[in-house]
């Protein structure tokens, strides 16, 4: 990964999900953190959509922060990134240029988490069906 090739958006979403991480006591920093931060990001891009898919992004968050919530709590330790976030920051380099950009943006990064999910982001997803139709979830809509 190379976080030079990341915009300014895309790593202040990495830098909060450490942060998030922290304050939920998780040692290891995974896609629900990551996803979390990018649905606080004031003014961006995935809040954004999500409101365009009428999902109801107060609810939306409150079902990621439940994920978060869930993850194992430790005091003490060194943070790291876990290997479904791990693949999610890779191939979010991959996307990108086979999209033709130079950096990779948060679309990226969530374009990744929807097409290699770890099983609570893959739930969260099947859960919120984007524009009021009930047989379309939201990671078969990007």
């Amino acid at each position: 990964m190379q976080i030079n090739k990341f915009t300014q958006k895309s790593m202040e979403a990495i830098k909060e999900c450490e942060k998030i991480a922290l304050e939920y006591g998780n040692q290891e920093i995974e896609q629900e953190h990551l996803l979390l931060a990018l649905v606080r990001q004031t003014d961006g891009l995935i809040p954004q959509l999500l409101e365009k898919m009428n999902i109801v992004l107060a609810d939306f968050d409150s079902r990621v922060e439940a994920a978060v919530n869930k993850r194992t709590k430790v005091q003490g330790g060194n943070q790291y990134i876990g290997q479904d976030l791990n693949k999610v920051l890779i191939s979010a380099e991959d996307i990108a240029g086979v999209m033709g950009d130079e950096y990779v943006s948060v679309e990226h990064l969530m374009l990744t988490m929807i097409d290699k999910p770890n099983r609570e982001i893959k739930s969260i997803f099947n859960e919120y069906p984007p524009s009021g139709r009930q047989t379309v979830a939201l990671g078969s809509c990007l």
